[in-house]
């Protein structure tokens, strides 16, 4: 930005015609412009532009910061300096970084980085600030030029510049805010809703505004200037009135004008009003005067009148209403009943008044009624529901309650008033329409069901389906319909269509379709079902049909048309019929094999029963030769001394085959018992540790001589609550014999018993010979033993597993083994516990 003093000459020009050539003429000029003008920021402009003229300095800015220290221009001369924002947001940085100069109202000077004329080095600003006024600066100009122009008197007469404006902004500032103050009271007084009223002390009216016109009908200009009691005081009052005025105007003693007072006014028409007085004492450059604000009572008196007669009203309805009513203050307590309330609740006006609102309610709905009421407030709007009255002997009653506020004068609720109506016949009525819109909504359900099904039937069945109604037209017609008559259409296209032209369409498909169409008329006039009507094909096949009318409680309704392919039937039937000729013949031959099989297994069965009568015969007759045998041998036995060593070898011999042997007669005899059922079971509760337990403690000798060792692990669990304990304990013997039997010397036995989900596992496993794999199958069965058993020579009869399998099936349970040659075998019992023992038993 470069500018000559050529430049600035002609600007002044330009501005006044008149030179100023020194600092007191710019500062003479200054106060006049700023007097003259209509505002202190007019006439800125002009002196700026003298005061850079004087100095021959580059530019002047006018300006005042906010709080947040943004820069605020009055004025600039030229103008382009003060929208020059790079040099605005300088001045502004370096105000704000000097601000304790500008709060005590002096100078400052700083050089610019903004401004640069070539030739004449760096630009410099002279900051001057106006003395504060509560703390901010009205006014502060910038000035910028070469350092040597700002001189000591720039300075004073820069700084003397803004102390004048500021002066101006001041005084500006305070005669704006007086006369906002003044329009403001006036705006107060003449817009107040109550009457206003001031005298001098002379007690003349001074002041009337546009509510004590309405009041007392005089106009204000009628009545100021006047006395105060000639014109608002009805004659018999004034004495009293003046007296009390002039006592207070004289000696500050208010008396009776203190706080509000009733009292009459005199109107214009002569007529009388009674208002509230409100006094308010004023003084005014010494002179007390008086002011009161008068408030017109009449219509409070009527509304209080009013209010009175809307409450007896209000009662009076209260009581003849066929609806309960119930008025409660904030807190929800009932200050007023009416006599149908009380009928309703049950409750007496003494009961209801002072209680709860809830009192009389059904304690389940309370809760509800309360949330819905809190709703209700939020949308501001009323609470209407329906609900029960607490129980009593009667059937329920249920209510529709509206509650609403009571709004108070200020529009704040007061209180609320509750109307209840009896809706109990309204809910009996609705229940029963309920119950029967859910029963007709059910049946459409069924009906919407069955038709859906009906019509997946169709659409799925195997037989071609066409069904018609009433005037022809077709309503449903499966695929396998088209398919069966050569129709190219999709199925849905043909809804809809005169069942008629489908007939017409197909009956070319026939061998004689003149038949076709006279059996088909025949059957739809007669509307009788007809079944199993053959109509013979041109292509070879043979059609059966099937007409069924639809009848609806006896009214027609449609037919439904069945046809489907019987050519592969008739085939079939023809096969059949070969086939039935053949299975005659075969009958006739299996009929005599099965005679000749019935003869053979009677004889079969007579076999049997007479080797079970065999063997308990023998069993029983081999019995007593064989105990006395025993007894004998033992007698002998007693006397040894007598007895040669040989004698006593082969006497110990005859003992221990004797015993063999009434052994394996006592197995027969037992096992044929068990196979027929005449062996009863002495049942009650059986311990399954304490079983295993005793096993191993009885097999624990024979164990030891052969060096075994027997490990023993039993879970706790219920007891099997079915069982013979001895029995059982055969089962658990015999399985630990054969271990220990089949185990090699130093070997292992371990039992173990676990259950689970009502049933035990009892697992006997030694690591002995092992079994074949092949004669696992047949090892239950009596006299079977394993071919290595009997190729070791070890001792055996083949019944001891026979009794282990029967004994644990009468017990409702089985057994298993699993074995490999050389590595052992494992027994593995299956017993139910006492709950699923119960139940085997019980069935």
């Amino acid at each position: 930005m470069t500018r000559s003093r050529t430049d600035s000459a002609a600007d002044l020009t330009k501005v006044s015609s008149r030179p100023i050539n020194s600092p007191v003429e710019l500062l003479d000029f200054a106060v006049g412009q700023v007097l003259r003008e209509h505002g202190t920021v007019d006439a800125l402009p002009k002196i700026l532009a003298r005061l850079t003229a004087i100095f021959d300095c580059r530019a002047a800015i006018a300006f005042q910061q906010d709080a947040d220290q943004k820069l605020i221009v009055l004025a600039a001369h030229p103008r382009r300096a003060g929208s020059d924002r790079a040099l605005r947001a300088e001045i502004s940085g370096l105000s704000a970084a000097r601000g304790d100069v500008g709060a005590e109202g002096a100078v400052s000077q700083a050089p610019l980085t903004a401004v640069d004329r070539p030739g004449s080095g760096r630009m410099t600003v002279l900051l001057a600030f106006s003395p504060p006024d509560a703390g901010h600066c009205l006014c502060a100009v910038a000035l910028i030029g070469a350092a040597a122009q700002l001189t000591a008197e720039a300075q004073v007469t820069t700084r003397t510049l803004a102390t004048i404006v500021a002066a101006q902004i001041r005084h500006a500032n305070d005669t704006a805010a007086l006369a906002e103050r003044q329009a403001r009271t006036e705006a107060l007084v003449e817009g107040a809703p109550d009457a206003i009223v001031a005298a001098s002390a002379d007690l003349r009216l001074v002041a009337f505004n546009k509510a004590a016109e309405e009041l007392t009908g005089w106009r204000r200009a009628e009545v100021l200037g006047k006395g105060l009691a000639d014109v608002l005081v009805p004659e018999r009052e004034r004495p009293t009135v003046m007296a009390g005025t002039r006592s207070y105007l004289e000696s500050g003693d208010r008396g009776a004008y203190t706080g509000r007072m009733r009292l009459p006014v005199l109107r214009a028409d002569g007529t009388e009003r009674m208002v509230e007085l409100t006094p308010v004492p004023m003084t005014i450059e010494s002179q007390v005067h008086f002011c009161g604000f008068l408030r017109d009572l009449s219509d409070l008196e009527l509304a209080h009148a009013t209010a009175r007669e809307s409450e007896m009203r209000f009662r009076l309805l209260s009581q003849l209403a066929p609806v309960g009513i119930m008025q409660t203050d904030l807190n929800g307590i009932c200050t007023f009943a009416n006599v149908r309330l009380c009928e309703l609740t049950g409750l007496s006006l003494t009961q209801s008044v002072g209680a709860s609102w809830s009192a009389g309610f059904h304690p389940d709905d309370v809760s509800r009624l309360e949330q819905e009421w809190h709703q209700a407030v939020g949308r501001n709007d009323e609470l209407r529901a329906d609900c029960r009255l607490r129980p009593t002997d009667t059937d329920e009653v249920w209510v529709h309650t509206v509650a609403v506020p009571i709004p108070a004068a200020d529009g704040r609720p007061c209180g609320y008033l509750s109307a209840v109506t009896n809706i109990s016949a309204r809910k009996r009525a609705e229940a029963e329409q309920q119950r029967l819109l859910n029963a007709e909504q059910e049946a459409r359900r069924g009906l919407a069901d069955q038709t859906a099904r009906l019509n997946s039937l169709i659409a799925a069945a195997i037989p071609g389906a066409l069904v018609s109604d009433e005037n022809g037209r077709i309503t449903q017609i499966n695929r396998s319909f088209c398919d069966l008559f050569g129709i190219k259409d999709a199925a849905d296209e043909l809804i809809g269509t005169p069942a008629t032209e489908i007939a017409l369409r197909i009956k070319g498909v026939f061998a004689d379709p003149g038949d076709f169409v006279r059996r088909t008329g025949a059957a739809f006039a007669a509307r009788q079902p007809v079944s199993g009507e053959q109509i013979a094909c041109a292509d070879g096949r043979t059609l059966e049909c099937d007409y069924w009318p639809v009848l609806v409680d006896g009214d027609y309704r449609g037919d439904l048309w069945l046809a489907w392919d019987m050519s592969e039937r008739k085939a079939l039937e023809e096969q059949r019929e070969r086939l039935l000729a053949a299975e005659l013949t075969a009958r006739e031959a299996a009929e005599l094999a099965q005679g000749r099989l019935t003869e053979q297994n009677d004889k079969l069965q007579q076999l049997d029963e007479a080797k079970t009568q065999f063997f308990a015969t023998m069993s029983h007759e081999l019995r007593t030769p064989l105990t006395s045998i025993i007894s004998f041998t033992e007698l002998i036995l007693d006397d040894q001394q007598d007895l040669t060593q040989d004698t006593v070898d082969s006497l110990l011999i005859i003992q221990r085959n004797a015993q063999r042997l009434l052994s394996l007669v006592g197995d027969l005899l037992l096992l044929s018992r068990l196979e027929a059922g005449g062996l009863p079971l002495d049942l009650a509760p059986v311990s399954v540790p304490g079983l295993v337990a005793e096993a191993a403690r009885s097999a624990s000798a024979t164990a030891a001589e052969r060096g075994i060792t027997v490990d023993v692990r039993a879970m706790d669990g219920p007891p099997v609550g079915g069982g013979d304990q001895r029995r059982l304990q055969q089962v658990m013997d015999n399985l630990l014999s054969n271990a220990i039997k089949f185990s090699d010397t130093g070997g292992q036995i371990r039992v173990q018993a676990s259950h689970d989900e009502q049933i035990w596992r009892i697992d006997i496993a030694d690591d002995g010979i092992g079994i074949p794999a092949d004669e696992l199958g047949q090892l239950f069965s009596r006299f079977v033993r394993a071919s290595n058993a009997r190729l070791a020579g070890l001792p055996g009869t083949g019944l001891g597993l026979s009794i282990v399998k029967v004994i644990t099936e009468l017990h409702g349970g089985r057994v298993e083994v699993r074995s490999t040659m050389g590595h052992g075998t494992t027994f593995s019992v299956y017993l139910p516990d006492h709950r699923s023992t119960t139940d085997v038993l019980d069935n």
